[in-house]
């Protein structure tokens, strides 16, 4: 477990718990109204406090495991949970949060341990909660990023042994088998697939037309016959439909049906589903979740719902929800007739609703904007925001960045919580006030974004020639989607439609010169973790075979979109090193990449770089949250850059900066 998020929560429970003195109840009354009121973070401060006051009473753990897991802060539920659970060795719904936590703590703590104390206390945890599926979901996935997943399946034999007709215990075989086949490789998995198709159809049989099917054997159908077993979406409907209805479901249908919402959801939000797919009633039936972070999501989708109710009223073509959520234009704010009242307060309520449950606030208060709604309102809870991330407080920041990482991420949102100010401060009437705020913005984060809310607002008051330079200076540091404005701004100071283009010539280099000075001025200055990986030709790879030369390492994953899209670019970079004996690349398939699917990608690809097969879990080594990640060696192993995602602009030009940057370093290349 880090000590930084250790020491958060220690300073959480000093700062504003424990100095708390009065009485337990007291305190559990008042954290029970403020989470009422959709007060999370006070509500997990008095929680905090009364399990302080009384470490004997298992509901102000349980409810302060509950509220740290919302903000995302695993590790410090996951005590809370130790707490409950040795209070009460017998709460089947601790033991799932518990194993949950755990599960997300590894993940965002990129630490083993966690994934490894899973396997620990998985039997005790399927001996008093067998019913519930999320924590065999969670064990599994555990088990695969440790490649452990026969240590998993020797579990799962022991409960079998004991319960062998337990059918959600058999679902958790099924999708186990199906990880075991994925892993090896050939053609067992499809045969698997089929074998556990064929024993859902004879019990499938057998349920036909009985009224009183246990809710076990139901989930059972229902999961199997879902996308991720069998990929077969109407029995799948069917068995769901019926687990509804199940007097004995228990959590069985809220926890299938809820994501089968959100999939129906996302797909008809993105225009994938059948059109005729009611939205509002799934956002409706999302929020009726007991599961607090599930309510959340809802809670931001439902947001979405009223978004598209909002466009839906506005005469004429509607714009899209992205021109609603993301940058304005130039033109007047709202760039349309008012909304009728009554879909302007169904919007504010929901705006406002996903910014108390912190939800996609800045993309809620955008729109409320973009609305021309309550710029009042908006101004508050902006600087309330900006406030609350000084203070540091949870639930706004990415969890898994830590570090510098987090330092830049939440200084990036400070600024978008203060553009906001500025443009509410604009729709006021304060224009004076708004020139101030952006411009001062503009100049201390030197950076796409607020340059170019700068550019728009000297634009808007009429400052044409500021704002080309605005815009052309935000285009340098990569903010390509400001060209319309820039050549918007060109026209209205009555210079040619080359200014643009001949500005950015200009800037370009001395803005690149200062972005490769902020980024090698970053050294990570880390020992890079040993392994021992073939590749796809049988070579074993050790980092300590490879001192005195420079190694790119790049992590990835089968089912990895921008990994997929950087592999030609990715190519044609090697071509330029490929007589270089000096710096070596590699990459390293990822667990939950099947090696029969890296092994298709390879041929398809026609790659020849070595690729390493990672089944041990050295991405969590590695500190990895997203594919992909590339990591850049020195001479002596020590990783020095570190570069997360893919962004084809530059790309080329950023990899030889980094290599060039360590070649400088070393007197002469090593030999090979």
């Amino acid at each position: 477990m880090r000590r930084d998020l250790i020491l958060v929560g220690v300073c959480l429970s000093v700062l504003t718990g424990c100095g708390d003195a009065r009485s337990h109840a007291e305190l559990m009354a008042d954290a029970v109204a403020d989470a009422e009121a959709i007060e999370f973070e006070r509500a997990m401060a008095r929680y905090d406090s009364a399990r302080a006051a009384s470490p004997g009473d298992a509901d102000a753990h349980r409810q302060y495991a509950t509220l740290a897991s919302y903000f995302n802060l695993h590790a410090e539920a996951v005590l809370a949970w130790e707490g409950v659970l040795e209070l009460e060795p017998l709460d089947s719904a601790a033991w799932e949060g518990y194993i949950h936590d755990l599960r997300w703590a590894g993940i965002f703590e990129t630490d083993r341990r966690y994934g490894e104390k899973i396997l620990r206390v998985l039997p005790e945890a399927l001996r008093h909660a067998g019913d519930r599926p999320v924590i065999y979901d969670d064990a599994e996935a555990a088990a695969s990023d440790l490649g452990q997943l026969e240590a998993y399946a020797a579990i799962l034999a022991e409960v079998e042994a004991m319960r062998p007709n337990d059918q959600i215990l058999l679902h958790a075989l099924g999708s186990l088998r199906i990880a075991l086949a994925e892993r090896d490789g050939g053609d067992r998995a499809q045969a698997v697939r089929d074998s556990i198709g064929a024993t859902l159809d004879a019990l499938a049989a057998e349920a036909e037309g009985d009224p009183d099917v246990a809710a076990p054997v139901l989930y059972r159908l229902a999961a199997g016959y879902d996308f991720r077993l069998l990929r077969r979406e109407d029995d799948s409907d069917r068995w769901l439909n019926r687990l509804e209805a199940a007097p004995d479901r228990g959590v069985l249908a809220d926890d299938l049906r809820y994501w089968d919402l959100t999939f129906d959801f996302d797909m008809a939000r993105l225009g994938y589903a059948d059109s005729t797919v009611d939205m509002a009633h799934l956002a409706a039936e999302g929020l009726k979740s007991r599961d607090l972070g599930r309510r959340g999501a809802w809670v931001d989708r439902n947001h979405t719902v009223s978004t598209q109710r909002a466009l839906a009223s506005l005469p004429g073509d509607a714009p899209s929800r992205r021109t609603v959520w993301g940058a304005a234009t130039v033109a007047a704010e709202p760039p349309h007739a008012p909304l009728e009242s009554e879909v302007a307060g169904q919007l504010l309520a929901a705006s406002m609703a996903v910014v108390r449950w912190r939800e996609g606030v800045f993309s809620a208060l955008r729109g409320l904007l973009y609305f021309g709604i309550e710029p009042r309102a908006v101004l508050e809870e902006a600087v309330a925001i900006e406030r609350s991330l000084r203070a540091r407080s949870p639930g706004y920041l990415y969890p898994g960045s830590r570090g510098d990482e987090r330092e830049k991420s939440r200084r990036s949102y400070i600024d978008v919580a203060r553009i906001l100010q500025a443009r509410a401060l604009t729709q006021l009437g304060e224009i004076e006030a708004a020139g101030e705020l952006f411009e001062q913005v503009a100049n201390e984060s030197r950076d796409a974004t607020p340059l170019g809310a700068y550019g728009r607002h000297l634009l808007r008051t009429a400052r044409p020639v500021e704002a080309l330079d605005a815009f052309v200076e935000a285009m340098a540091f990569g903010g390509s989607g400001f060209r319309p404005l820039a050549d918007e701004a060109a026209a209205a100071a009555g210079l040619s439609p080359e200014t643009v283009e001949e500005r950015l010539a200009v800037r370009r280099p001395i803005v690149e010169e200062e972005m490769e000075r902020r980024e090698l001025g970053q050294r990570l200055e880390r020992e890079a973790p040993s392994f021992a990986l073939e590749d796809q030709n049988g070579i074993e790879w050790r980092p300590s075979d490879l001192e005195g030369r420079i190694v790119v390492l790049k992590f990835w994953a089968t089912w990895c979109g921008p990994c997929l899209e950087e592999f030609p670019h990715f190519v044609e970079l090697l071509k330029t090193y490929e007589d270089d004996e000096d710096v070596v690349f590699l990459t390293v398939a990822t667990a939950g990449s099947p090696r029969e699917e890296v092994a298709r990608q390879i041929e398809e690809g026609g790659f020849t770089f070595p690729v390493l097969f990672d089944e041990g879990g050295l991405a969590l080594d590695y500190e990895i949250l997203g594919y992909p990640t590339t990591f850049y060696l020195d001479r002596e192993g020590l990783i020095q850059f570190k570069r997360a995602g893919f962004e084809e602009s530059g790309y080329e030009e950023g990899v030889a900066r980094r290599i060039d940057a360590l070649r400088a370093e070393g007197d002469a290349p090593a030999s090979s």
